[in-house]
């Protein structure tokens, strides 16, 4: 899946780049800051200011990367699609700074404008970044004084417009588009032979993890599934001519044939389960223990024990999560559907790849409600944005010139030495926005992790 690659906000300009890896730049010529990379309506984005925007971003994230392993993140494949992380960090800032063109030709329709007091911030930010790096590392990035002080303007603009772009947006959500229950819960998953000693720690680490590594193990039952499925589909639909043709003759016995059919029908399919399940003898036989453990656990709830602490006693470990109706196991969002609070599901809820026993503790939980309808605006404004840009590229003329574009090449690294403790207030002037996490662009399974370990992403 392609994520969107976030871009490092201009906060911190002043600060020095560190350049290192200068793979060949004394054996080739740099780019030609000055050429023509984008046009929008007329105008033109030197390639300078990209080059400018991008090597900016690279310095911001090459560390993070880096801290998680991953050498020259920028010339590898991190998300598996295709692309390497500098083509998508390329791609991505010709897109933002294309849309702060957009916003700069349309800004005085929202009553934007850029002061004299606000050019002198530009510059005084400008020179900063320029003091703060030697001679040859602004000489290898392609960097002068103006290419600074045109992306601080177009950051600016582009800040300041956006937010009035999304003014319009209903900001209206109800408790029940934004409704998120919490419940506490115990997975008990699927065990063989040599996962038994390692089940406990495993769930620790997270439920959904174990589905995920599950995954390879039932894909031959799922096909195998699908393909039985669609054959009994197929015999029930010429069942189904069969009767309507024998209706025409006697109505009576078609109902009949009918009805017998759908019973048919109904038996086949859930033989075609069972076989499926006792196709592989060690799956069944694993998810039957995961089945056995789940209700003991069960019934010593049930009996009155506390939770927590039934689950400490088969060496388990019971979390909280707070969920919407997008929840990443559907089995456990239909499970806990309309139930009252302090409810406990009556019996386990089975995944692919093992069991849930699950507790209602709050079938609307206000705060993470009130966080979710937050999320929702948020998410309309963007989106609102989105909409506003591509109507105004598609009434306009943009292109973009891909020879120029493809002289960024990623040879050397850049990165970022720790900024001083406090900024400036004309850095926060000029970029008010703060810098986006870089969890939301770590590498594909980073984010993997994130996602299936709600409860611990919670806590």
């Amino acid at each position: 899946m392609k994520r969107v690659l976030k871009r490092a906000a201009a906060l911190g300009l002043c600060t020095g780049l560190a350049l290192t890896s200068l793979a060949g730049c004394s054996k080739k010529s740099r780019i030609n800051v000055d050429e023509t990379a984008v046009t929008v309506n007329g105008d033109e984005l030197s390639l300078g200011v990209l080059n400018f925007a991008v090597r900016y971003d690279q310095a911001g994230l090459e560390d993070a990367y880096k801290s998680f392993g991953v050498a020259d993140p920028f010339s590898q494949d991190l998300f598996g699609n295709g692309e390497t992380l500098g083509q998508m960090a390329v791609e991505q800032d010709v897109e933002t700074l294309t849309h702060a063109m957009l916003a700069e030709q349309k800004m005085e329709d929202y009553g934007v404008s850029v002061s004299d007091d606000d050019k002198a911030a530009i510059t005084a930010a400008a020179t900063a970044f320029m003091e703060a790096n030697d001679a040859d590392t602004l000489k290898e990035i392609g960097v002068d004084q103006e290419v600074v002080e045109r992306y601080l303007e177009l950051e600016m603009i582009r800040y300041r417009v956006e937010p009035k772009m999304s003014e319009d947006i209903d900001t209206e959500v109800s408790d029940e588009e934004a409704a998120q229950r919490r419940v506490e819960y115990v997975f008990f998953a699927q065990e063989t032979e040599a996962e038994e000693e390692t089940e406990s720690e495993s769930e620790l680490i997270t439920p959904a993890e174990t589905e995920q590594s599950a995954e390879t193990e039932q894909e031959t039952e799922a096909v195998t599934a699908a393909d039985e499925s669609e054959t009994v589909q197929e015999e029930a639909s010429l069942v189904k001519e069969d009767s309507t043709l024998t209706a025409a003759a006697d109505e009576t016995e078609a109902e009949t044939t009918a009805a017998e059919t759908e019973a048919e029908t109904t038996a086949a399919e859930t033989e075609a389960e069972t076989e499926t399940e006792t196709e592989d003898p060690e799956t069944a036989e694993a998810m039957a223990k995961a089945l056995a453990h789940a209700e003991e656990f069960l019934t010593k709830v049930k009996a009155g024990e506390d939770f927590a602490t039934a689950a400490e006693e088969l060496g388990k470990t019971s979390s909280e999560i707070t969920f919407g109706s997008d929840h990443y196991v559907p089995e456990m969002v239909e499970a806990t559907d309309g139930l009252a609070d302090d409810t406990l599901v009556e019996t386990p809820i089975r995944t692919d790849s093992g069991y849930y026993v699950v507790r209602v503790i709050s079938q609307l939980d206000r705060e993470a409600t009130d966080a979710e309808k937050e999320e929702i605006i948020e998410q309309r404004k963007t989106d609102r944005i989105a909409e506003l840009y591509d109507e105004w590229a598609e009434a306009g003329e943009i292109t973009q010139n891909e020879e120029a574009i493809a002289q960024i090449v990623f040879d050397y690294s850049l990165t970022v030495p720790t900024e001083p403790e406090s900024e400036t207030e004309t850095q926060t002037e000029i970029t008010p926005a703060e810098t986006e996490t870089q969890t939301e662009i770590t590498p594909a399974e980073t984010e993997t992790q994130t996602e299936i370990t709600p409860a611990e992403t919670e806590a």
